[in-house]
């Protein structure tokens, strides 16, 4: 059995980060170990949402613990996704480095969450988005940024595909090994498909899905995405059909959602289709 080590929000009500990441990757015969760097009432959305920040070196004291009773090297991959203090970003840093120590195999999957919503942009602190433009993607094998992130990562104002493929070809660059890019949004080549990218080192894979008419955006979405990709590659599927089972295994959770109606993925609902889910949606290669 694999496992990996997922560094991530958690909230109580709905799906996102750690809640809606464990169960799906549970389902792929993965062990999940889970730190929550925030513990919310709600997705951030919802007004008057609370919650605190896990600071005091939270990461960092349960790495060293997990260490002490020799768990480290049992680590297949780690996920990091929203963090509530640059410090934490560090503290994820420095356990990625005990890990690989233990485990040289090890992944690091790093989902720089910076915001959902390209038109509004980014509302964190400045060290949080300099940390992920700076350090995360550079010690990251693998990064799932959407559009947003994308744009902040490259520096590249993406309004159409051309825009997409040369901020890949910017981040590429660096040594990161895999760019899986969640969501098009607008700058797909169509309007009426829900778009994703995957570059690789060598070759670079497009593919469309349903674009669903919901009243408010799905939450989640892209921290299921990431799971699950993460999930696959531990499995040892290649990166081609991690990112193909992730896509189509999402698609079918948005469609159970929006026969529910619901803002919050129908994540129980749908969880035979997560197990094994229907190849519908393929990708097909292009050019950078």
């Amino acid at each position: 059995m694999k496992t990996v080590l997922s560094i991530q929000s958690n909230i109580v009500y709905g799906y996102a980060g750690n809640k809606v990441s464990t169960l799906p990757m549970q389902l792929q015969g993965v062990e999940v170990m889970p730190i929550h760097t925030v513990q919310l009432s709600s997705n951030t959305v919802y007004p008057n949402y609370d919650g605190i920040v896990l600071g005091d070196r939270q990461i960092t004291r349960i790495i060293n613990s997990l260490e002490k009773i020799g768990i480290l090297g049992s680590i297949d991959a780690i996920i990091s996704g929203y963090i509530g203090l640059a410090e934490q970003g560090e503290e994820i840093l420095e356990a990625v480095k005990k890990i690989k120590y233990y485990n040289p195999n090890a992944i690091y999957v790093c989902d720089p969450v910076m915001g959902g919503d390209i038109y509004k942009g980014s509302s964190l602190p400045s060290n949080i988005i300099e940390f992920f433009s700076h350090k995360a993607i550079h010690h990251a094998d693998y990064i799932t940024p959407n559009l947003l992130e994308l744009q902040i990562l490259s520096n590249i104002e993406i309004t159409n595909f051309d825009d997409v493929m040369k901020a890949i070809k910017v981040l590429k660059q660096s040594p990161i090994q895999t760019i899986l890019v969640k969501n098009l949004v607008h700058a797909g080549k169509t309007v009426d498909k829900f778009e994703m990218v995957l570059s690789t080192q060598q070759n670079s894979y497009h593919l469309a899905r349903p674009l669903y008419d919901f009243p408010y955006r799905p939450l989640g979405v892209g921290d299921l995405i990431c799971g699950l990709f993460t999930a696959h590659l531990v499995n040892g599927k290649s990166m081609l059909m991690a990112f193909e089972l992730a896509a189509n295994a999402a698609n079918h959770v948005l469609a159970i959602t929006k026969q529910k109606n619901t803002r919050e993925l129908a994540i129980i609902e749908s969880q035979e289709w997560i197990k094994n889910p229907d190849l519908k949606y393929r990708s097909t290669e292009f050019s950078l």
